[in-house]
């Protein structure tokens, strides 16, 4: 029988011969994965629980509020005609620096008096009428109290008297915020004749003359730096927060300031307060944390950008192991060791303190040189794969 087979498997041709040949080795390979191949080796990563110090750090970008110096422009176009300080003098706040004559137009200082004058004349007119409004608004609440007071919210006396009350009280409330913009217009106005009529720039704060940049006879533009002023106040700085973050900062934590522009410049601060209403930017709530540096270097300028570290939580000596071994079994948080019979992971309730950016503190469950599983990979042809899906369900070992 079988050399009959043989005799007529000679008598194939070449190419059958090839074709029959590959089918028997493709068959052969199926037969090895299906029955003869052993599965891939699950391999453990392990370490030993030890002792550590751990701090917990809210961090964000932020920026210099105030560096206890402020740059004093001109508030004047034209040419300067005196120059009352110097470098290293002392001036009080509302002092004279220097006078600037204007090189503005009879026109442009005409039409700049006349803007200040109408805002002088409009914020006069808001007051009157504010007046007039309160009269009113406590006229109704007397109508209201007299006669609405004592019915039934439903009674149509009670109903017009409220109402009326109520819109005078509105009314009067809009007018003090026309008073508020036309305050802030008039302010306007009269910066904005200033710049034209020419006069005296003065500082204002107190504090010492720097970099003094104006002399007599020079051309200068509003806006033009040409001085600084530096005091013994503290500088700040400011960072937003999340909502899920705000609730680990409290007052008198430490900040650490790191100022982008000044490679290796760090300054140590200390939280001052931050806000208790949040600011809703596009539907996202943050928090503004206001830090106190006290007195920083001159480099240090107000605006400049920096990345600011919270401490808002330390432990020192206590129990540490990598973040990647805590998981949560059963709604508890665990860890996993061997067991030492069957070699499966088993799962180790544990109670968890301080979670820093890469390590875990451990308040209760393990002990220290305790090895733990903090990740696995499993061994195949194609090289390691790292998983920490495939763990077996194991047993929980109770306390």
């Amino acid at each position: 029988m079988i050399k009959k087979r043989i005799a007529k498997f000679k008598k194939l041709s070449k190419i059958k011969k090839i074709i029959l040949f590959l089918i028997l080795i493709a068959l052969s390979f199926f037969v090895y994965k299906t029955f003869f191949k052993k599965t891939d080796e699950i391999i453990y990563k392990t370490e030993k629980v030890r002792k550590g110090t751990i701090i917990s750090l809210v961090s964000d970008t932020g920026e210099i509020l105030t560096s206890g110096k402020v740059d004093i422009p001109s508030t004047i176009t034209g040419i300067t005609e005196n120059v009352y300080v110097k470098n290293g003098d002392l001036v009080k706040s509302g002092q004279k620096l220097f006078s600037v004559k204007s090189t503005a137009s009879q026109a442009d200082k005409t039409a700049a008096y006349a803007t200040y004058l109408k805002a002088k004349s409009s914020l006069a007119s808001a007051q009157n009428s504010l007046l007039s409004l309160e009269s009113s608004m406590w006229s109704a609440h007397e109508k209201y109290r007299d006669n609405g007071w004592g019915r039934t919210v439903d009674d149509p006396i009670y109903i017009q008297t409220n109402r009326d009350f109520l819109a005078a009280e509105a009314n009067y409330k809009n007018q003090q915020q026309v008073i508020t913009q036309s305050k802030i217009s008039l302010n306007n106005a009269w910066l904005e004749y200033q710049k034209v009529a020419g006069g005296d720039v003065t500082a204002p704060i107190a504090g010492t003359i720097a970099n003094l940049s104006v002399s007599h006879g020079q051309q200068v533009t509003t806006g033009d730096i040409s001085l600084m002023i530096k005091n013994e106040t503290d500088s700040w700085a400011k960072l937003s927060v999340s909502e899920g973050d705000v609730g680990k900062i409290t007052v008198g934590q430490t900040a650490t300031v790191y100022v982008d522009a000044l490679s290796g410049t760090q300054i140590t601060g200390t939280v001052d307060r931050f806000d208790d209403i949040g600011t809703d930017t596009s539907g996202i709530i943050t928090y503004n944390v206001y830090i106190n540096l006290g007195r920083v270097e001159e480099t240090v300028k107000a605006g400049m950008t920096v990345q600011i570290d919270i401490e808002t939580a330390k432990a020192e000596d206590v129990l540490l192991v990598s973040n990647t071994a805590i998981k949560t079994y059963q709604g508890v948080k665990t860890v996993q060791i061997l067991d030492k019979d069957s070699g499966e992971p088993l799962y180790l309730p544990v109670e968890i303190g301080i979670v820093g950016d890469t390590q875990t503190e451990i308040e209760k469950g393990l002990t220290e040189g305790q090895e733990i599983i903090v990740s696995q990979s499993s061994d195949s042809a194609s090289g390691s794969t790292s998983s920490t899906s495939r763990f077996p369900a194991g047993g929980m070992i109770m306390h």
